[in-house]
């Protein structure tokens, strides 16, 4: 893990200079990668399918899940995000447009101080 982490690591400090729209784009491809690789929402997510996931958390916690339950846990899990995405989608778009501000008037100031990045 340790060199995939490191090659990982390279990349970011790569992206974290390439123009605000570069990284809205790579950012927006990689949410529709990961959308693509969760499950379709089989039916409405409820009562009872939460219920079950919540016992297999107390299972995981206690240290008895098998690797079935493992298994029905990161699916129950995936199905909850799909749902969540589905109802409550995270605005992200006002984050990144804010955190772009801030990164220009931390650029600003230290231009003012005479500092580099």
């Amino acid at each position: 893990m340790g060199t995939a982490y490191s090659e990982f690591a390279r990349v970011c400090q790569q992206v974290k200079h390439w123009p605000s729209d570069w990284r809205q784009h790579l950012a927006e491809e990689i949410a529709k990668s990961l959308a693509s690789e969760l499950p379709t929402d089989n039916g409405e997510w409820n009562d009872a399918k939460n219920e079950r996931r919540c016992q297999l958390i107390d299972k995981d916690i206690q240290g008895t899940l098998s690797d079935a339950e493992r298994r029905e846990l990161e699916l129950l899990t995936q199905e909850m995000r799909v749902h969540r995405r589905a109802v409550a989608p995270i605005p992200l778009a006002g984050a990144t447009r804010l955190h772009q501000q801030l990164l220009t008037k931390k650029r600003q100031q230290q231009d003012l101080d005479g500092e580099t990045p």
